[in-house]
C-alpha cells in the first residue's frame, strides 16, 4: 500500500497545515510542526537544489524519521498561485513512499489526505470534471448538490461561486490561467479561491476561509487612521484626508483646530478615566455638529481638528465655529460629576491661507495659538501678521530660558501716596526684562510666556529676593509691594520662598506686601485662605489686586485676610467728574474698605481731578503718573528724600 500525505507551506517554506496522515507517517504531531520550517522536520538526502525543489517530477531522496526508520520518498511542491520559487501563496507538498505517480489516482489514501486538510479542497480530472471534494469545501462553498456532484464541470462550480461567466475553449474546456486566484464573499464569509494545475494534468481548487484575517487587517487599517478612544480620525488619518482634498484645487474648504481648556484639570483631579470620558463626550458632540462631508479628528490630548466642507465664506465659518464652541462648552456629566471646558478655535481656509497640507496645518496651529492668547470670542482666523507674532513668541521662549542666568531682569518701582499725609509710604516692584537685542520688554509681553513655560516660580523667587534686598536701602517707613502671578501663587513653595527672601535680605516681614489677583485664588478659595493666613502670620501684608474686575464677593473678601484692596485703573479712568458708573463703583469700594478696616489704593491716577474725587470719597492711597512713573531702584532713594520733605500746600493737598 502507498503511504503518502499532503501538507501546506507558506512562501517561506513554513508548515501551515499538517494532516493526520502526516502525523502517522512522520511521527510528528501537528502542534509541534505548524510554524516550523519544512526542511527542519526531517532529513532528506541527497539535498535538492532550489530549482529541483519545484521540478515537475519532484525531489526523490531518503526520509529519516525520528525513530531512525529510513523511507524512500518523493516530495512534490505545487504552488497555489505563481510558479517555481516565485510562488506568492502557500504551496501544497505531497510526499509519497512508493512510485511517484501514486497520487495520480483518487485512492483511499489521497481521499483521506484531502479530507484531513483544514482548507476546502476540490480535485478535478484533466477534463475538469469533479473527482472529489472534502467536507470543508462543501461547508465553505454551500453549493447545491446538482452543482457540486461527481463529474460536475469546474466551469459550472466556479461560475456559481464567483457569480461570473467563464469563457469556453475548444471542446467546451474551461479556460482558467494556471495560478488563477480570486477573493469572494460567500455565505457571509470571505473566501480565497486558488486554481492549481498538477503535473499529471489534473487540477486542484483550494478554498480558504480568510474572514478573520481580513477582519484583523481591516481593523488594523482602521486603527492606522483613527483614534481608538473617540472613533474620530487620528493625526495620520487627518493628514491623508487633507492631502487628498488639497489635490482638488477647485473645491474650497476650511480647517478648524481647537483645544479644550479644563481637560488637564479634569484629568489630573479626577483621573485618566474621567479624562477619557470627557474626550468621548466631546467627540460625540462634534460628530453631531458637523455636516455631510466634514471630517473630524482627535489629534492628541485635548486637541481636535475639523475639516469643514459644509460651510463656505468667512461669516458662515465663524457662525459654525461659535456654534461649535457653544456645543462643547455646555456642562458634561463625567463619571457622575458635572464639568465644563472652554474652547479656543483657530481657522485656516483653502486656498486663501495655503494650498498644501503641511502649510495649512502649520497655519492652523498659529491661528489656534492666537485664539488661546485671548481673542475676543475665542476664535481666530489665520492672518499673515500672526507669523511675525509667533516668531517673536518663539524668540522670547528661547531667550527666557537664559534670562535669569544672564541677569537680564531688573526691577522698576512706582510709589504710592498716602492721601491724608501727602507722603510716599510704599513702592510697587515692577519687573522688566532688559533684552540684549530688543531692549526693555514690559511684563505684559513676557510674563504670559513665562507662565506657559513654567518659569514663573523661579522668576517670582528672584523678584521677591531682589525687592526685599533693595528695600533695605530705603527708609524703614517705606513698604515694598511685589506682584505674585497666578502660577507662582499656586506653587506649593511660595510661603517658603517669601521666608527665604526676607531672611537673606534681612528685611522685616511688615515691610513686604504681596499683591495677588482674584483669578489666582478663585479656583481654590480654601487653599488660598490657608496660604494667605500663613503669610499674615509671618507679618507680611496682603493686597487684593485689580479689585472689581473678576469674581469678587463680600464672602470672598471676608474669608481672606487682605490688608489692602487696589481699585483697578479702569474704574479710575471712568470717574467723569464724579457722575459716571466708575465714580459710583469707586465710592462703593472705598466705603467697603472703610467697613472692613483695610486700605483702599486707587491705581492709574493721572489727573488732579481724579485725585480730588478720590480724596473726597476717603480713598486711602493713590498710585499713578500723577505721583511718579515707574523708575529704577537707584532713583527711588533720591525721589523719596525730595518728595517726603515738608512742603507748602499744593494741588495734591
Amino acid at each position: 500500500m502507498s503511504d503518502h500525505f499532503m501538507c501546506l507551506l507558506d512562501p517561506a517554506e513554513r508548515v501551515t497545515a499538517w494532516s493526520r496522515e502526516a502525523e502517522q507517517l512522520t511521527g510528528r504531531a501537528a502542534n509541534d510542526v505548524i510554524g516550523s520550517p519544512f526542511a527542519d522536520l526531517f532529513l532528506v538526502s541527497p539535498p535538492a537544489a532550489v530549482a529541483g525543489l519545484h521540478a515537475p517530477g519532484g525531489h526523490a531522496g531518503v526520509f529519516v524519521r525520528q525513530d531512525g526508520l529510513h523511507l524512500c520518498v518523493r516530495v512534490r511542491r505545487h504552488a497555489l498561485s505563481g510558479t517555481g520559487t516565485n510562488a506568492d501563496m502557500p504551496v501544497t507538498v505531497a510526499i509519497s513512499r512508493d512510485e511517484p505517480d501514486a497520487v495520480t489516482q483518487v485512492g483511499p489514501e489521497l481521499r483521506g489526505a484531502l479530507d484531513s486538510l483544514p482548507d476546502g479542497i476540490a480535485l478535478f480530472d484533466a477534463d475538469q470534471g469533479l473527482l472529489h471534494q472534502n467536507a470543508r469545501f462543501d461547508a465553505l462553498a454551500g453549493l447545491a448538490d446538482d452543482i457540486l456532484k461527481q463529474g460536475g464541470a469546474a466551469r459550472t462550480i466556479l461560475a456559481a461561486l464567483t457569480r461570473g461567466e467563464w469563457t469556453m475553449g475548444e471542446a467546451a474546456r474551461l479556460v482558467v490561467p494556471d495560478g488563477w486566484s480570486s477573493e469572494i464573499l460567500r455565505l457571509g464569509r470571505t473566501l480565497a479561491l486558488s486554481w492549481i494545475g498538477l503535473e499529471d494534468g489534473r487540477f486542484l481548487l483550494l478554498c480558504r476561509d480568510i474572514t478573520d484575517l481580513r477582519r484583523l487587517e481591516n481593523r488594523a487599517r482602521f486603527l492606522e487612521q483613527h483614534d481608538d478612544l473617540t472613533g474620530l480620525a487620528n493625526l495620520q488619518g487627518l493628514r491623508l484626508q487633507l492631502g487628498t482634498l488639497c489635490e482638488r484645487t477647485s473645491e474650497p474648504f476650511a480647517m478648524l483646530y481647537f483645544d479644550l481648556f479644563g481637560f488637564k484639570r479634569v484629568n489630573d483631579s479626577m483621573g485618566h478615566a474621567a479624562g477619557d470620558e470627557l474626550l468621548r463626550i466631546a467627540a460625540l458632540r462634534v460628530r453631531r455638529a458637523v455636516g455631510m462631508g466634514d471630517i473630524a479628528a482627535h489629534i492628541r490630548g485635548n486637541k481636535f481638528a475639523l475639516i469643514l466642507r459644509s460651510e463656505q465664506g468667512d461669516q458662515a465659518i465663524r457662525r459654525f465655529a461659535r456654534m461649535l464652541r457653544g456645543v462643547l462648552s455646555r456642562p458634561m456629566s463625567v463619571l457622575k460629576h458635572e464639568v465644563t471646558v472652554g474652547v479656543a478655535i483657530g481657522v485656516v481656509r483653502f486656498t486663501t491661507d495655503g494650498d498644501d497640507r503641511d502649510t495649512l496645518m502649520a497655519k492652523a496651529d498659529v491661528a489656534l495659538h492666537c485664539a488661546k492668547g485671548g481673542s475676543d470670542d475665542g476664535i481666530c482666523f489665520y492672518d499673515p501678521e500672526l507669523d511675525t507674532l509667533r516668531q517673536r513668541r518663539m524668540d522670547l521662549e528661547r531667550d527666557l530660558h537664559h534670562a535669569l542666568a544672564r541677569e537680564e531682569f531688573t526691577l522698576f518701582y512706582q510709589p504710592f501716596l498716602n492721601v491724608s499725609s501727602g507722603r510716599i509710604v510704599g513702592v510697587e516692584a515692577l519687573i522688566r526684562w532688559r533684552h540684549p537685542q530688543q531692549g526693555l520688554i514690559p511684563p505684559g509681553e513676557f510674563i504670559p510666556v513665562a507662565e506657559r513655560m513654567g518659569l514663573m516660580h523661579e522668576i517670582g523667587a528672584w523678584t521677591l529676593e531682589t525687592a526685599c534686598r533693595q528695600a533695605m536701602d530705603w527708609p524703614d517707613t517705606i513698604m515694598v509691594s511685589v506682584n505674585v502671578s497666578a502660577a507662582q501663587f499656586r506653587h506649593d513653595g511660595l510661603v517658603d520662598n517669601v521666608e527665604t527672601a526676607l531672611q537673606r535680605a534681612g528685611c522685616p516681614p511688615t515691610r513686604l506686601e504681596l499683591e495677588i489677583t482674584e483669578t489666582a485664588m478663585i479656583d481654590d478659595v480654601p487653599r488660598a485662605a490657608c496660604v494667605l493666613k500663613r503669610l499674615r502670620a509671618q507679618g507680611v501684608q496682603i493686597a487684593l489686586d485689580d479689585f472689581g474686575t473678576g469674581y469678587s464677593s463680600l464672602s470672598f473678601l471676608h474669608s481672606l485676610p487682605f490688608t489692602r484692596i487696589k481699585i483697578d485703573r479702569s474704574f479710575v479712568n471712568d470717574l467723569h467728574a464724579g457722575d459716571g458708573d466708575g465714580a459710583a463703583i469707586v465710592r462703593a469700594i472705598t466705603s467697603l474698605c472703610g467697613s472692613l478696616n483695610v486700605v483702599a489704593t486707587a491705581e492709574g491716577v493721572e489727573t488732579q481731578e481724579q485725585f480730588d474725587y478720590l480724596k473726597g470719597v476717603n480713598c486711602s492711597e493713590i498710585q499713578g503718573f500723577l505721583i511718579s512713573r515707574p523708575c529704577p531702584a537707584e532713583d527711588i532713594g533720591p525721589f523719596l528724600e525730595k518728595f517726603n520733605q515738608p512742603k507748602p500746600p499744593g494741588p495734591l493737598h
